[in-house]
Parts: structure tokens; C-alpha cells; sequence
């Protein structure tokens, strides 16, 4: 027979597991909390990495300049000499602006201040214009306020001074002769084919502008003609401080208006129905003329063929050797091209050395795309494409050296290349 004791440690037992199994079930009855559920976040915007360095006054290629690493993504670029070039995207409203003066290798943010917001990306020769690697202009437009402003610098960028243009219209076109000329055009009441337009030019670099014309009232009769409303501007271009030219597009068929005054008055250029060629297009479509070398009387202007039943586009030229007075048509031989690189146009050098890319293979003429030739296939380019297949711009500044800027536009990533050898090889800057 159990002592007393003995049955006291078998009762202690007892209840202490009776009350550990009471616990246990209540920890087990209570309703798990749910997970946090992640929420969806915006793809990260990425691009190739790029070394920045922090420029002094004096030297922004001074080797013991501190150095670091980013990784950003590119929506535009401008090549402003054989090593040197901008590259810019906007990050959250906030301008990124890098400028390279050793072929990339590295790179000086000239970002303007945070606090000017930019909700799209700006586009060269529209709200971005360099003249040379030191006097650069940036327009931010109105947004709802009663003035554009007006970015400026004369140091690459290591300041920018603000002033303002007293027009909340937005930019359509903006080119800079020269540091010290450049006009603005804005426009207005835009549809599929019209436009108001009102042009400003300033001759201190961009500290003051002057209206020099718009057309609410237009009358090709009055002495001093303006620009039309018909049609929208897709160029503009002086090349001095008197000539001008601004293509539009004007449903079917582009036109073209030269201006001898600075922008004062405007005449109708040669039309573009100049052979039988365009008689099966849909749509002919053109951007502004590029004029060559110092005199700048060279140039050349590209012209596409759009046909709606398969969205193509066939790609030509149109030259002038006498300051876009008279424009010599020159037929490319191309096949149409489809896609979402069918807006890619030509590039010429001068008026004999141009390229176009055509799916991974870049082609090259000498004679004013009388005959192209394929260049030799470049690993780099064709891998590139695979990964980022949407073109963006491609450019040369000489005939060794160029750029292109791909993108893969679902994911926000992009990639900048160069070539340094006419075409015949690229590596990621």
C-alpha cells in the first residue's frame, strides 16, 4: 500500500500535466495572425553602372577626384564631341544629368536642383540643347504655372542660373545657334493636324526672350507672314542667326518653312510630293533638317512612307548642298520596316557617310545611300539587342565614333553603347 507521501508526488505529477495540457490547448485554439501580404512596389529603374566622379571647379577630369558607382537608367543622350556626351533620366520628377568627357569611363552629375520637377522625360532639341560641353539649356515647362523656366549654363554644368519665359504654353521645338542665339516655340490648342504657335528667340543666351511671332491671327496675305496653324511642328533648326527652318506635319504630307529675318517672317518651302514614290503612302513623315560642317550650307533631311495596312515605314532621304534652298530626293533602297523600331530613321555624318540599323545588323554607305553595307556582326550588339530590343537613338559624331541607347521599356531597364571604330564593334559604356 502507497504511503502518503508517495500518493502527494503522483497527485503533484498529475495535476501538473492536467495543467499543462489545459495550456497547451489554449495556445493552440487561438487564431493564428495572418502575414503581412507584400505589397506591389514599381519596378526598380536600372541601366548600365556607371563610375561618377565629384568634379572641382578647375578640373572635372582630375584623377584624384573621389569616385563611385551607380546604377541608373537613360532615357535620351547628346554626343558633343568624340569623348564627350550627355546622358540624362528622370527618377521620381527629379532630372539625372551626367556629362562624360573621357568616353564614358567616367561621369559628373550636372543634375539641376531637386526642387525643379520634370513629370516626363525631356527629349534633345526639345527641352534639352547643348551647343558645346559648356553652355547648355534645360526647359522645364509651365505644369499649370503661368511661366516656363528656363535652365542655363556656361560652366558644363556645375551651376545652372533660372529665367523665365512668359508663356505656360508647352515647348514643342528649341535650338540654339550659338551660346549667345537660340529660339523657343511653343504651341497650343494641338490636334492631329493644328496647332497655334507662338516663337520667341533671345540673342543673350537665354536670360531674356522676345516673342518674334505667333499665328492666332494667321494671314499668308499680311506683310509679315507667319508659320501656320495648320499642321504640327516636328523641327526646327537655324542655321545662323537669320536661317531658319521648321517642318510640320500636316496629315498626309509633311511641309517645310524657312525664315530669313530670325524668325520673324515665314515662307512655304519646296513641297515634298516630288515624285511618284510617295503616291502610295498613307502618311509621309519627316523631323527637322540637320545641316554639316562650318558653313553649314550641307545637309540632309530624313523622309518615311507610312502605310497603315501592316504600320510600316520605308525610310529615304532628301539632301540640299546650297543651305536647304533646293532639296535633292535620294531613295535608300530599304525594305519597309514593321515593329517598334520602325521609327528609327537613318543618321548621316555629311553629305556622303550615314547608317541605319536594321534589326541587329548596322549598315553603312559612302555615297549618300546610293549603295549600304553591311557591317561585320558584333557580338556585343546582337547580345545587347536580344536583352534590350527597343532602339532609342542612335548617333555619330564622327565617322569613327558613335552612340546607341537601347531599352527594354516593360521592365524600365536601358543600356548605352559605343563604337569607336565606325560600327564594326560596341562595348557598354
Amino acid at each position: 500500500m502507497p504511503s502518503k507521501t508517495q500518493g502527494s508526488k503522483v497527485l503533484s505529477v498529475v495535476l501538473l500535466l492536467l495543467l499543462s495540457m489545459l495550456i497547451l490547448s489554449a495556445c493552440m485554439s487561438k487564431t493564428a495572425a495572418p502575414a503581412q501580404t507584400p505589397q506591389p512596389t514599381e519596378p526598380p529603374e536600372e541601366g548600365q553602372t556607371i563610375t561618377l566622379i565629384t568634379p572641382d571647379a578647375r578640373n572635372m577630369d582630375a584623377e584624384n577626384n573621389p569616385k563611385y558607382q551607380i546604377q541608373t537608367r537613360l532615357t535620351d543622350f547628346q554626343l558633343l564631341s568624340e569623348s564627350e556626351g550627355l546622358a540624362w533620366g528622370v527618377t521620381k520628377n527629379e532630372l539625372r544629368m551626367y556629362i562624360t568627357k573621357d568616353n564614358g569611363t567616367t561621369w559628373a552629375n550636372i543634375s539641376p536642383s531637386a526642387n525643379v520637377q520634370f513629370p516626363s522625360n525631356p527629349v534633345y532639341g526639345k527641352e534639352i540643347f547643348f551647343t558645346d560641353p559648356s553652355n547648355g539649356w534645360i526647359i522645364r515647362s509651365a505644369y499649370g504655372m503661368t511661366e516656363t523656366i528656363v535652365l542655363r549654363t556656361k560652366d558644363g554644368g556645375q551651376s545652372w542660373k533660372v529665367s523665365s519665359l512668359p508663356d505656360a504654353n508647352p515647348i514643342s521645338s528649341m535650338y540654339f545657334y550659338s551660346p549667345n542665339y537660340g529660339w523657343l516655340l511653343t504651341s497650343w490648342d494641338t490636334t492631329a493636324t493644328k496647332e497655334s504657335k507662338a516663337l520667341y528667340s533671345t540673342v543673350d543666351g537665354g536670360a531674356t526672350w522676345k516673342n518674334v511671332m505667333q499665328n492666332e491671327q494667321y494671314n499668308p496675305k499680311l506683310p509679315n507672314p507667319a508659320i501656320p496653324m495648320a499642321g504640327v511642328t516636328t523641327g526646327m533648326i537655324f542655321r545662323d542667326s537669320m536661317h531658319g527652318f521648321v517642318t510640320l506635319q500636316t496629315g498626309a504630307l509633311p511641309k517645310i518653312y524657312t525664315t530669313k529675318d530670325g524668325g520673324k517672317t515665314w515662307q512655304q518651302g519646296a513641297p515634298f510630293l516630288v515624285n511618284e514614290r510617295f503616291d502610295g503612302c498613307d502618311r509621309v513623315i519627316t523631323g527637322r533638317p540637320e545641316f554639316f560642317g562650318g558653313g553649314r550650307t550641307t545637309g540632309w533631311m530624313s523622309v518615311g512612307c507610312q502605310k497603315d495596312k501592316d504600320n510600316s515605314i520605308t525610310y529615304d532621304g532628301y539632301f540640299t548642298a546650297n543651305g536647304g534652298e533646293s532639296w535633292k530626293f535620294r531613295a535608300f533602297g530599304f525594305k519597309s520596316r514593321t515593329g517598334g523600331n520602325r521609327h528609327l530613321a537613318p543618321t548621316f555624318l555629311n553629305l556622303s557617310t550615314g547608317w541605319i540599323l536594321d534589326g541587329s545588323t548596322l549598315y553603312q554607305t559612302q555615297d549618300q545611300g546610293a549603295t549600304w553595307t553591311a557591317l561585320k556582326s558584333s557580338s556585343v550588339l546582337e547580345s545587347k539587342l536580344e536583352e534590350y530590343p527597343e532602339i532609342v537613338k542612335l548617333q555619330f559624331f564622327s565617322s569613327e565614333v558613335g552612340w546607341l541607347l537601347i531599352e527594354k521599356k516593360e521592365d524600365k531597364r536601358s543600356i548605352l553603347l559605343q563604337t569607336t571604330n565606325g560600327g564594326a564593334s560596341w562595348r557598354v559604356l
